[in-house]
């Protein structure tokens, strides 16, 4: 297997650790744990919302709590596609797992991606009413759809590619990056930050922060 993409900057004095995940793969929560032991950081960051970062914790607090919000049909199909590689769980325990960690060592945890009405507005800005419909025609044939692909890594980048293969689509992801690489560097001047990226994203989001990082080199 392939191994998993890991970045470090440095911004604004802090150190900036990236790391890429499958989302949804239960071992990915063994190997962030594994990773986890060896740093010292002051900040962790997911890339979730504020609400969705809430929801999680109250499901944690309450083994009995039961997830109402029912996957989206890309949802399903994906895990249906991904458990070849290993169990496949929601929420995902690589979320699950870094909240833990960080409450067991008293270290916040903070989002990185749009709320709710944020991204709907960038959902509308991005994508026009007839490339919703065609997405819409395209998820019909999820289930049948066959990704060739070796390895985890390999497939959320393939599966990534397909779901958002209109150009609405690939704006809107490139948006979610660009957020999220303003968000990393601000809480960057709260100290040493961990952060959680999807591998699908962890490129858009790694050249961005590599260019702020490059700057500040250049001006010192």
């Amino acid at each position: 297997m392939s191994s998993f993409s890991e970045y470090q900057f440095e911004i604004q004095g802090s150190k900036i650790y990236l790391f890429g995940i499958v989302k949804g793969l239960v071992s990915e929560a063994e190997r962030l744990e594994d990773i986890l032991e060896d740093i010292v950081f002051e900040v962790g960051a997911l890339p979730i919302s504020d609400e969705e970062i809430k929801g999680l914790k109250e499901f944690m607090n309450n083994e009995d709590l039961e997830i109402e919000v029912e996957p989206s049909k890309p949802e399903k199909a994906y895990a249906q596609k991904l458990s070849r590689f290993g169990e496949v769980s929601m929420p995902p325990p690589s979320f699950t797992a870094f909240i833990k960690y960080c409450s067991e060592h008293d270290i916040e945890v903070e989002a990185i991606d749009m709320d709710e009405e944020h991204y709907t507005m960038a959902y509308c800005d991005h994508v026009t009413g007839f490339q919703w419909i065609r997405q819409s025609i395209r998820e019909k044939g999820l289930f049948g759809k066959e990704i060739d692909a070796d390895d985890p890594k390999d497939f959320v980048k393939k599966w990534d590619a397909f779901i958002n293969k209109l150009k609405g689509f690939q704006k809107l992801e490139a948006y979610r990056e660009k957020v999220m690489a303003k968000n990393i560097q601000r809480l960057a001047k709260r100290g040493d930050l961990v952060v959680i990226i999807e591998e699908e994203r962890i490129d858009g989001v790694r050249k961005r922060l590599k260019n702020v990082s490059d700057k500040n080199k250049n001006r010192s």
